[in-house]
């Protein structure tokens, strides 16, 4: 039994996949451009403009669909899910019965290969082409009382099943007087730049490069920080970052209006509210987000104060019957792209109530994705 799996698979227009893709590779792209690096390293702190070589396992790509496409809501270091949504979208999605309908359907050994790939990329990205991955330690704060816990457990699993030493680890006691380093430390964490005492250790390890870690603390900085959504849907910020007009234009139909909610001003914020979702930059898990249509004027008044708010176009969520033991319900949805550098590896559904991706939700949680065949095609 999957923890958290919804019973829905939910199908996906191919040229929504399409769209999906390009956009991952175009950012990707752009991130790791010169200018683009240069303007957002400017005054960032040493542990984020370290460049040890690797990037980020599992960058999550979370989207909400519409009939004009995807649109981008946020990105994500250290994605949760993506052995728990990938493996339950392989245990729904038989590639022999569904091959009439679905594109693109993966066994889970070749989803378990493309994971532990990653891992295998990321070593020899800072330790070179032929280094052998032998030790991983998975580290989180308090990692037993994590929601996700059960998806550690997995990894540990499948690490072991390729021969790799795998152990989950709380990030504050992730060294231990006489014990070797592992080779690399797999960051579920959420102090993604090591900014906190817990993961001092850590920090001073991976700036004296005596530890792989990913995702890197630079890959948050570069992606996952959303301040960095305000760039990616200005036309004149990607223009001015050398991007292509054709690009440029694609983007920005895709990521949703960002700009700091300072440069919005509260009046016009607070008369346009419902346009609006207000999240701060660091956010993560839909903590401290609040929907314009939902917000108190006093709310509004008290994060207009605080620094790094930003403002959001709202975008619907994707909406889809569910079979409940209550009979038919509709709920949201949005997908979850995960990803390595450039490559789209696995896709994954949320399915939730309320104005937060639950996973608690009777009948919601992880769901599968179905990427629709073409009219007119066949396998």
């Amino acid at each position: 039994m999957i923890p958290y799996a919804g019973g829905t698979i939910i199908a996906l227009d191919p040229e929504h996949f399409a769209a999906i893709r390009r956009t991952v590779a175009l950012l990707d792209r752009i991130a790791h451009s010169g200018p683009f690096e240069a303007e957002v390293d400017a005054g960032a702190d040493p542990v984020v403009r370290h460049r040890p070589g690797n990037r980020g396992v599992f960058m999550g790509y979370d989207f909400h669909l519409t009939q004009d496409g995807p649109r981008l809501i946020e990105i994500n270091t250290n994605a949760g899910g993506a052995l728990l949504n990938g493996l339950h979208t392989a245990a729904l999605c038989d590639p022999e019965k569904l091959s009439c309908l679905c594109a693109d359907l993966l066994p889970v050994e070749t989803m378990q290969a493309r994971i532990v790939r990653q891992f295998t990329a990321e070593y020899r990205a800072v330790r070179g082409p032929d280094a052998e991955l032998r030790s991983v330690v998975i580290a989180d704060d308090r990692p037993r009382e994590q929601f996700l816990y059960p998806e550690f457990e997995l990894a540990v699993e499948l690490f072991s099943k390729v021969g790799i030493h795998a152990e989950i680890r709380d990030t504050a006691e992730l060294f231990t007087p006489g014990v070797a380093l592992p080779d690399l430390v797999y960051l579920r964490d959420t102090d993604f730049t090591l900014a906190t005492p817990r993961t001092r250790a850590l920090r001073d390890a991976y700036l004296a490069d005596e530890v792989v870690v990913t995702p890197a603390p630079r890959e948050h900085h570069l992606l996952a920080n959303k301040r960095r959504l305000a760039l990616f849907s200005s036309r004149a910020a990607l223009a001015r970052l050398g991007v292509a007009a054709a690009d440029s234009e694609f983007l920005t139909s895709v990521v949703p209006e960002t700009r700091p909610l300072a440069d919005l001003g509260f009046e016009r914020a607070w008369s346009e509210r419902r346009e609006w979702v207000f999240k701060p930059c660091a956010a993560y898990g839909s903590k401290a987000v609040y929907r314009g249509d939902k917000v108190s004027r006093r709310k509004l008044e008290e994060i207009a104060t605080e620094p790094g708010y930003l403002a959001q176009r709202r975008v619907e969520p994707g909406a889809v019957t569910v079979e409940t033991l209550d009979g038919p319900r509709e709920m949201k949805f949005d997908v979850r792209a995960y990803a390595y550098r450039d490559e789209v590896l696995l896709l994954g559904a949320r399915v939730y109530q309320g104005q937060v991706t639950n996973l608690r939700s009777p009948g919601g949680g992880f769901s599968a994705i179905c990427v629709s065949r073409e009219p007119g095609r066949h396998p």
